[in-house]
């Protein structure tokens, strides 16, 4: 009986740091669910449900985890692969801890006094920009009145599903907000990140502008920006827009999964 007592009380300590664990994930699941219901559907928000459903069965089923892993344990190809999954789950936590130094130590890198800012594209919803382009517009025009002598591409084509390009959004709302015309050159063809910086190279060679860069983009995208913006040997320097705080998470992962690509050769 005070054995049977003591395994309970056992259970009871592993328990509540595991509830406390599952009410986290249970909250993180909620903010990679959240952008699905804004419309917002891509690789971050799938790697995040499923990491965060793996961690709610961790944590919150953790006795029938745990038997789980005991009964593996009894026989050598189950304990191989414990111990390896283990493995893996450490070494991921450090690769992502890596990623996240790159994109950290890329968002606090300033550009050059005498630079030309470029302000990646982004979605373009109807005749408004989404949250995260307005979100670069904004930086990019912060910028710009702090440095009047400096010029800016604005880059991104038209979508599909978009009345205008990305570039004439934000070229519009910028000589709304006061930024003078004359200082604003348009790149509204490209479709992606290495389009954005090829085109725009173009207009900085054409127009004999800085090859020192000021690129706006979101903090977690400014480390595959500096990638190809020193790929296509001009100079890089960060001025980060702050992203929306529900939007984060899944736009993070989807980073990772991005950057990891570039690694393997894929993108």
């Amino acid at each position: 009986m005070t054995r049977e007592k003591g395994t309970e009380n056992e259970r009871k300590g592993i328990n509540l740091p595991c509830v406390i664990l599952g009410i986290v994930f249970l909250i993180l699941l909620m903010m990679f669910v959240l952008p699905i219901l804004t419309g917002t559907l891509n690789i971050g928000n799938a790697v995040g449900i499923l990491f965060c459903g793996i961690m709610l069965f961790v944590t919150w089923g953790n006795i029938l985890f745990l038997r789980i892993v005991e009964n593996l344990k009894e026989s050598t190809a189950g304990r191989i692969t414990v111990y390896a999954v283990l493995t893996l789950f450490i070494l991921g936590i450090a690769y992502v801890g890596y990623l996240t130094a790159l994109i950290i130590t890329a968002d606090k890198t300033p550009p050059k006094e005498d630079c030309t800012v470029i302000v990646l594209g982004c979605q373009v919803r109807g005749d408004h920009p989404s949250l995260m382009l307005l979100a670069r517009i904004n930086s990019a025009y912060d910028y710009l009145e702090a440095h009047p002598e400096v010029p800016c591409i604005v880059t991104g084509g038209k979508g599909d599903d978009e009345n205008m390009s990305e570039a004439q959004c934000m070229r519009d709302i910028l000589v709304e907000k006061g930024i003078s015309p004359d200082r604003i050159y348009m790149e509204d063809k490209a479709v992606n990140t290495v389009e954005n910086i090829a085109f725009s190279k173009k207009i900085i060679e054409e127009n004999n502008l800085s090859t020192n860069t000021a690129i706006v983009t979101d903090i977690f995208h400014e480390y595959r920006a500096s990638r190809i913006v020193n790929d296509a040997l001009l100079t890089y320097g960060s001025v980060p827009a702050e992203c929306v705080w529900y939007l984060l998470p899944t736009f993070y992962v989807r980073e990772l999964v991005a950057i990891t690509a570039v690694f393997v050769g894929l993108a």
